[in-house]
Protein backbone atom coordinates (compact mmCIF):
# COMPACT_ATOMS: atom_id res chain seq x y z
CA UNK A 1 0.00 0.00 0.00
CA UNK A 2 1.37 3.71 -0.82
CA UNK A 3 0.75 6.90 1.60
CA UNK A 4 -1.06 9.58 0.11
CA UNK A 5 -1.19 12.42 1.33
CA UNK A 6 -4.76 14.57 1.35
CA UNK A 7 -4.88 17.94 0.97
CA UNK A 8 -5.35 18.35 4.83
CA UNK A 9 -1.81 16.65 5.60
CA UNK A 10 0.21 18.87 2.48
CA UNK A 11 2.76 21.28 4.37
CA UNK A 12 1.32 25.00 3.57
CA UNK A 13 3.77 27.91 2.70
CA UNK A 14 2.82 31.32 3.12
CA UNK A 15 1.79 33.00 -0.55
CA UNK A 16 4.08 34.02 -2.81
CA UNK A 17 1.86 36.53 -4.11
CA UNK A 18 2.33 39.34 -0.98
CA UNK A 19 6.45 38.74 -1.08
CA UNK A 20 6.48 39.76 -4.79
CA UNK A 21 4.22 43.17 -4.69
CA UNK A 22 6.93 43.97 -2.12
CA UNK A 23 9.20 43.91 -4.09
CA UNK A 24 7.12 45.87 -6.67
CA UNK A 25 7.82 49.23 -4.93
CA UNK A 26 11.80 50.05 -6.35
CA UNK A 27 10.71 49.87 -9.84
CA UNK A 28 7.76 51.82 -9.69
CA UNK A 29 9.84 54.49 -7.69
CA UNK A 30 12.36 53.82 -10.91
CA UNK A 31 9.86 54.50 -13.29
CA UNK A 32 8.78 57.92 -11.37
CA UNK A 33 11.77 59.23 -11.31
CA UNK A 34 12.73 58.09 -14.96
CA UNK A 35 9.15 60.10 -15.92
CA UNK A 36 10.02 63.26 -14.09
CA UNK A 37 13.83 63.46 -15.52
CA UNK A 38 12.21 63.09 -18.75
CA UNK A 39 9.66 65.38 -18.20
CA UNK A 40 12.28 68.15 -16.82
CA UNK A 41 14.48 67.37 -19.64
CA UNK A 42 12.43 69.37 -22.31
CA UNK A 43 13.16 72.17 -20.13
CA UNK A 44 16.79 72.23 -19.09
CA UNK A 45 18.03 70.77 -22.07
CA UNK A 46 17.46 73.49 -24.61
CA UNK A 47 18.76 75.74 -22.20
CA UNK A 48 21.87 74.57 -21.32
CA UNK A 49 22.28 73.92 -25.04
CA UNK A 50 21.70 78.04 -25.39
CA UNK A 51 23.84 79.06 -22.49
CA UNK A 52 26.46 76.30 -23.21
CA UNK A 53 29.18 79.43 -24.01
CA UNK A 54 28.48 81.43 -21.23
CA UNK A 55 30.95 81.24 -18.61
CA UNK A 56 30.52 84.04 -16.11
CA UNK A 57 27.57 82.73 -14.27
CA UNK A 58 25.34 79.34 -14.12
CA UNK A 59 21.65 79.31 -14.79
CA UNK A 60 19.28 75.94 -15.22
CA UNK A 61 16.10 76.19 -15.63
CA UNK A 62 13.94 73.55 -14.39
CA UNK A 63 9.90 72.52 -13.62
CA UNK A 64 8.86 74.04 -10.62
CA UNK A 65 8.64 71.63 -8.29
CA UNK A 66 9.82 69.05 -11.01
CA UNK A 67 6.45 68.36 -12.08
CA UNK A 68 4.01 71.68 -12.91
CA UNK A 69 3.34 71.89 -16.35
CA UNK A 70 2.65 75.73 -16.29
CA UNK A 71 5.68 77.54 -14.62
CA UNK A 72 9.23 76.76 -14.84
CA UNK A 73 12.50 78.03 -12.44
CA UNK A 74 15.37 80.21 -14.07
CA UNK A 75 17.49 79.32 -11.65
CA UNK A 76 21.00 81.44 -10.62
CA UNK A 77 23.37 78.85 -9.75
CA UNK A 78 26.84 80.58 -9.06
CA UNK A 79 27.72 83.83 -10.13
CA UNK A 80 31.50 85.03 -11.07
CA UNK A 81 32.53 88.21 -9.82
CA UNK A 82 32.72 89.13 -13.15
CA UNK A 83 29.40 89.09 -14.57
CA UNK A 84 27.37 91.96 -14.97
CA UNK A 85 23.73 92.84 -15.18
CA UNK A 86 23.89 92.88 -18.98
CA UNK A 87 25.71 89.68 -19.05
CA UNK A 88 23.10 87.81 -16.99
CA UNK A 89 20.07 89.96 -18.89
CA UNK A 90 21.59 88.36 -22.44
CA UNK A 91 21.58 84.67 -20.21
CA UNK A 92 17.81 85.04 -19.50
CA UNK A 93 16.93 86.09 -23.26
CA UNK A 94 19.03 83.26 -24.31
CA UNK A 95 17.02 81.14 -21.90
CA UNK A 96 13.64 82.40 -22.96
CA UNK A 97 14.78 82.09 -26.91
CA UNK A 98 15.52 78.16 -26.38
CA UNK A 99 12.05 77.47 -24.88
CA UNK A 100 10.26 79.84 -27.32
CA UNK A 101 8.29 77.21 -28.72
CA UNK A 102 7.01 76.04 -25.13
CA UNK A 103 4.03 77.94 -23.08
CA UNK A 104 3.96 78.69 -19.30
CA UNK A 105 1.86 80.73 -17.17
CA UNK A 106 4.42 82.45 -15.70
CA UNK A 107 8.31 81.83 -15.25
CA UNK A 108 10.17 82.19 -11.51
CA UNK A 109 13.39 83.67 -11.12
CA UNK A 110 15.43 82.11 -8.71
CA UNK A 111 18.95 82.42 -6.66
CA UNK A 112 19.81 78.95 -5.54
CA UNK A 113 16.53 77.55 -5.33
CA UNK A 114 15.17 80.86 -3.77
CA UNK A 115 12.10 81.90 -5.41
CA UNK A 116 12.82 85.97 -5.71
CA UNK A 117 10.39 86.99 -8.59
CA UNK A 118 8.18 86.17 -11.17
CA UNK A 119 7.56 86.66 -15.09
CA UNK A 120 4.66 86.57 -16.51
CA UNK A 121 4.53 83.67 -19.16
CA UNK A 122 3.24 85.03 -22.00
CA UNK A 123 5.90 87.44 -21.79
CA UNK A 124 8.90 85.30 -21.18
CA UNK A 125 7.69 83.70 -24.51
CA UNK A 126 7.53 87.27 -25.99
CA UNK A 127 11.06 87.92 -25.52
CA UNK A 128 12.12 84.29 -26.58
CA UNK A 129 10.04 84.79 -29.74
CA UNK A 130 11.60 88.53 -30.90
CA UNK A 131 15.45 87.81 -29.15
CA UNK A 132 16.50 88.25 -32.93
CA UNK A 133 14.78 91.25 -33.93
CA UNK A 134 14.10 93.11 -30.61
CA UNK A 135 16.13 95.86 -29.43
CA UNK A 136 17.59 94.44 -26.20
CA UNK A 137 17.89 97.52 -24.56
CA UNK A 138 14.09 98.22 -25.06
CA UNK A 139 13.81 94.63 -23.40
CA UNK A 140 16.00 95.34 -20.80
CA UNK A 141 14.60 98.52 -19.86
CA UNK A 142 10.57 97.60 -20.28
CA UNK A 143 10.93 94.04 -18.54
CA UNK A 144 10.57 95.22 -14.94
CA UNK A 145 6.79 96.19 -15.73
CA UNK A 146 5.90 92.20 -16.48
CA UNK A 147 7.53 91.03 -12.89
CA UNK A 148 6.00 90.49 -9.92
CA UNK A 149 7.22 89.51 -6.12
CA UNK A 150 6.11 85.93 -4.75
CA UNK A 151 3.20 86.90 -3.50
CA UNK A 152 2.21 88.39 -6.71
CA UNK A 153 2.15 91.83 -6.33
CA UNK A 154 3.57 94.21 -8.84
CA UNK A 155 7.35 94.61 -8.63
CA UNK A 156 7.86 97.35 -10.23
CA UNK A 157 5.80 100.31 -11.38
CA UNK A 158 4.66 101.01 -15.27
CA UNK A 159 6.02 104.50 -15.89
CA UNK A 160 4.54 107.59 -17.49
CA UNK A 161 5.56 110.76 -18.43
CA UNK A 162 8.16 112.64 -20.49
CA UNK A 163 10.64 110.37 -22.30
CA UNK A 164 13.44 111.55 -20.97
CA UNK A 165 12.23 110.82 -16.96
CA UNK A 166 10.58 107.42 -18.22
CA UNK A 167 13.61 106.28 -19.12
CA UNK A 168 15.79 107.11 -16.33
CA UNK A 169 12.86 105.28 -14.23
CA UNK A 170 13.16 102.14 -16.12
CA UNK A 171 17.00 102.10 -15.68
CA UNK A 172 16.85 102.50 -12.17
CA UNK A 173 13.98 99.77 -12.11
CA UNK A 174 16.23 97.19 -14.52
CA UNK A 175 18.97 97.84 -11.69
CA UNK A 176 16.97 96.87 -8.88
CA UNK A 177 15.64 94.13 -10.98
CA UNK A 178 19.42 92.37 -10.70
CA UNK A 179 19.38 93.41 -7.06
CA UNK A 180 16.82 91.77 -5.68
CA UNK A 181 17.00 88.59 -7.97
CA UNK A 182 20.89 87.73 -7.58
CA UNK A 183 23.54 90.72 -6.81
CA UNK A 184 22.61 91.29 -3.25
CA UNK A 185 22.54 87.21 -2.60
CA UNK A 186 25.92 86.62 -4.84
CA UNK A 187 27.80 89.50 -3.07
CA UNK A 188 26.69 87.96 0.67
CA UNK A 189 23.67 90.82 1.28
CA UNK A 190 20.13 89.51 2.63
CA UNK A 191 17.09 90.88 1.22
Amino acid sequence: MTEETTGADAPTFPAKTAVRSKRHWPWWLGGLLIVLAAWNAVVIVPVHRALADENDASMIAYRRWLFSPTQIVIDIRSVEGTQSMAGMDRMLFKAAEALQDKSFDSVVLAYRGETRLLMDGSYFHEIGATRQTQNPVYTMRTMQENLSNPDGTPAFEQWSGGWLSVLGKQLEDHNEFHRRWWVRLSMGYIG
